[in-house]
């Protein structure tokens, strides 16, 4: 599967139906347009929706987004890639080649802790164990957590070994479909700061009871384009501050201090 600027190219896939669910998981069967349209509203989202038009959120398996946000804490993207890899080729199921299921939650109730470890979960691997244990034995149902209003469903998840707010948030946002939810990570944080508060610095806390107020049950998506938008900025203005050092390195000429 690959991204285009027409859209998805899906290799692999002939069965209309299996093309249906695969558009329901990327979010791309929701009202894209009417949810940017009413976004725009929004001074800041106005500026940034032309440039991130057509962000869609996925609908991932609960027991799967809550171990991938589990491990997704204090960790960047390629250690939580080879992490996830890691953990379904040692206890997933292969149903093709190249290709393992996640595990479920028995296979890593079961699991030894230096078993974990070896797939780089590092503190992480008892948490992990921990919650497979609580859904193995029945003590926690997931289906049961999203069926709950949005803040016991958030108080329920937060009770479970390794969840804190953001784990959370996200756990609502991409497996419940909780719209609502607004993450706040380090990018986010500083998008708000930024483009909302003028540079003042605010607590988590602050910043999902100004997006519950600014963005409403839309709340999840605004977080989607602020995310990806001061991401990219930044991404931009590091490769430009690197190639003005290294034009002045070619010129000769002294970096200002």
């Amino acid at each position: 599967m690959a991204q285009t600027a027409g859209g998805i190219i899906v290799e692999g896939l002939s069965d209309e139906r299996d093309l249906v669910r695969l558009r329901h998981y990327l979010g791309l069967d929701e009202p894209l347009e009417a949810v940017e349209s009413e976004l725009m509203r929004d001074r800041v989202l106005r500026r940034i929706l032309p440039r991130t038009s057509g962000i869609a959120l996925l609908r991932q398996d609960p027991w799967e987004c809550l171990v991938s946000f589990i491990i997704s804490a204090f960790n960047n993207i390629p250690k939580i890639e080879l992490s996830l890899d890691r953990l379904t080729r040692q206890f997933g199921e292969g149903v093709a080649e190249g290709v393992w299921s996640f595990p479920e939650p028995a296979r890593l109730a079961g699991a030894r802790l230096k078993d974990l470890h070896r797939c780089a979960l590092g503190y992480r691997a008892p948490y992990v164990r921990r919650v497979a244990r609580l859904l193995a034995s029945g003590q926690v149902d997931l289906s049961a957590i999203g069926q709950m209003p949005f803040h016991e469903a958030r108080y329920a998840l937060q009770a479970l070994p390794g969840v804190g707010e953001k784990v959370a948030d996200c756990v609502l946002l991409f497996a419940y479909r909780r719209i609502e939810a607004f993450p706040v990570d380090v990018w986010v944080k500083r998008a708000v700061e930024r483009w909302y508060f003028h540079g003042r610095r605010a607590t988590a806390r602050q910043i999902q009871e100004f997006a519950r107020s600014q963005f409403g049950s839309l709340a999840g998506y605004a977080q989607q384009h602020l995310f990806y938008y001061i991401r990219k900025q930044e991404a931009t203005s590091r490769k430009q501050q690197a190639s003005d050092v290294n034009a002045s390195l070619r010129s000769g000429r002294r970096l200002p201090r």
